[in-house]
């Protein structure tokens, strides 16, 4: 019974981030606009500081760096 509990509870995390980084991306993109370049939601290695405008998010804004 507590393996099915478990299962439960990691399947409702997972889809609860999967819908997370959807909304993020929603978020941070301009409205009417698209980021470039595209962040899809299944390929971790475009996110976070491999992103200019994620990357910007992360960043204390006294050490971002624009170039």
């Amino acid at each position: 019974m507590s393996l099915q509990i478990q299962k439960g509870a990691n399947g409702a995390r997972a889809d609860n981030i999967k819908r997370m980084k959807a909304a993020i991306i929603n978020w941070i993109t301009p409205k009417g606009q698209l980021l470039t370049p595209h962040i899809p939601c299944n390929v971790k290695s475009s996110h976070g500081f491999h992103h200019d405008c994620t990357g910007a998010l992360l960043c204390p804004a006294g050490r971002q760096e624009h170039g």
